[in-house]
């Protein structure tokens, strides 16, 4: 199988890059083979401007840059987002990033009948930091929003689904322990592939 992790943070301390860091590692110790797309490293410009969009929907063309990363979707067999959340929501490189690379032409089409998704061969992983409680971003009904718009929002639309949601919460107040636990959640899965 071929992962592609897409990967949105900063800061190198973090423990997203924890959790990234765990990923390559499990991914590697089977005969699946890895790729790790760091937008921040990449400097990956998350304006869609109007031209690109016009561009996009007319002849179908795309930028360099989002054509590298179109490619690296198409190699992959299940791509994988590694993200906190901020502001109750993906980081804006992240998000610019999905503007722009899941393109019409690429992701989805549409005609008189409507749209139809373009990645239904490719399984959808979801990891995300979050400051919040559990118990709090469920009783607000966040993480079942967060969720939603994953799925049907990004995902269904491109024609396929989330197949594993990991959403981590409370980490700035975690324990080493309490870490250590999740990272080897998230070693489980991905040498389970």
């Amino acid at each position: 199988m071929n992962v592609l992790v897409i990967y949105a943070h900063p800061y190198k301390q973090s423990f997203n890059h924890a959790i990234k860091e765990t990923i390559v590692e499990s991914v590697a110790l089977g005969s699946n083979l890895v790729e790790v797309r760091d937008l921040y490293v990449l400097n990956f410009d998350p304006v869609l401007r109007a031209e690109e969009l016009a561009n996009s929907f007319n002849s179908g063309t795309v930028l360099d840059d989002v054509a590298v990363e179109q490619e690296f979707i198409r190699w992959a067999d299940m791509v994988v987002f590694v993200y906190p959340l901020w502001w109750a929501g993906m980081p804006a490189i992240l998000r610019g990033y999905l503007d722009r690379v899941l393109s019409f032409g690429f992701a989805y089409t549409a005609d008189e009948n409507g749209t139809t998704g373009l990645l239904g061969n490719k399984q959808i992983v979801m990891i995300n930091t979050i400051g919040a409680t559990q118990q709090d971003y469920e009783a607000n009904g966040m993480l079942k929003a967060l969720e939603t718009i994953a799925n049907p929002g990004i995902f269904n639309f491109c024609g396929t689904a989330v197949k594993k949601y990991f959403q981590f919460c409370a980490i700035p107040s975690s324990t080493p322990e309490e870490r250590k636990k999740i990272l080897s959640e998230v070693s489980e899965f991905f040498q389970s592939l």
